[in-house]
């Protein structure tokens, strides 16, 4: 990876460039396929090496809980005073038995579930991470947009568009609060448009308010049933990262019925839905 793009990408992600080197920075993304490859593959090795982080911490949790359980169950037994009892004793066997096997259930359960939850929950923050971190600002508001009325032809600012452009430009500049009010903003005169819908949904899931998220997704998936709505695959990638009890088994029907309507996402919807 060029020196440079490691430096400028480090620092665009950590929120350290300057406005204007900020908006250069992302001007250069739309024109520099090396540029934009270099940044997808950091961002993709920055999500593998907090996975493997987070499952070193799982790791030593689970050895933690081990050890504990030894304490408890072997370690702080009191001592039998002189009685011999055969190896070959039925309740010593028993004993030995369910001990045995409630060691191995615990370990059972750990890897079925919290191992299936980190899994999923690492594939939903991968993908946040790179595709959801920018908004490509394709929506043009030239300075003649021409407008029809009853008196003739005039020229007039879109003010609709304007808000959709300002907030895109503060999303991609991490200012969600300002981001937020224009897409909101937005909604309250054009209720029924789809980017306003979407772009509200991601500012909440960037800034992990996922009840808010999950509502602005479901009324998204609710608007039309065609192949280019986002709403139900961006639902299942909330409920995965908000993780309550619950969440993943519906996180799992979401996704399954994207794979079945052939909704926006569905290949990947097909390729998670072989991780719960």
């Amino acid at each position: 990876m060029n020196t440079d793009y490691l430096e400028k990408i480090e620092a665009y992600l950590n929120n350290e460039m300057s406005p204007s080197d900020k908006k250069q920075f992302e001007a250069d993304l739309t024109t520099d396929p090396e540029l934009q490859s270099a940044l997808q593959m950091y961002r993709t090795i920055d999500a593998d090496m907090r996975g493997y982080e987070k499952y070193k911490l799982q790791n030593n949790a689970l050895k933690s809980t081990l050890s504990n359980l030894n304490n408890k169950y072997f370690e702080n037994e009191p001592q039998a005073v002189a009685k011999v009892v055969p190896l070959y004793s039925r309740n010593i066997f028993k004993i030995l038995t369910a001990v045995a096997a409630s060691a191995v259930l615990l370990l059972v359960t750990y890897f079925a579930f919290f191992r299936s939850t980190a899994d999923v929950q690492y594939l939903a923050n991968a993908y946040v991470k790179e595709n959801l971190q920018h908004i490509n600002q394709t929506v043009s508001v030239p300075e003649d947009t021409l407008q029809f009325g009853l008196a003739g032809r005039y020229t007039v600012k879109n003010p609709g568009l304007d808000s959709l452009e300002a907030g895109i430009t503060a999303f991609n500049n991490q200012e969600f609060n300002s981001a937020l009010r224009y897409f909101q903003g937005l909604l309250k005169t054009h209720p029924d448009d789809e980017a306003a819908k979407k772009y509200t949904g991601m500012v909440y899931l960037r800034t992990k308010a996922y009840d808010q998220a999950l509502r602005e997704f479901t009324e998204l998936a609710h608007k039309q049933e065609s192949s280019d709505n986002p709403g139900l695959f961006l639902q299942a990638v909330t409920l995965m990262l908000r993780n309550q009890p619950g969440d993943q088994h519906e996180a799992k029907q979401v996704l399954q019925q994207v794979v079945k309507t052939k909704a926006e996402g569905s290949q990947e919807a097909a390729r998670w839905l072989e991780e719960f």
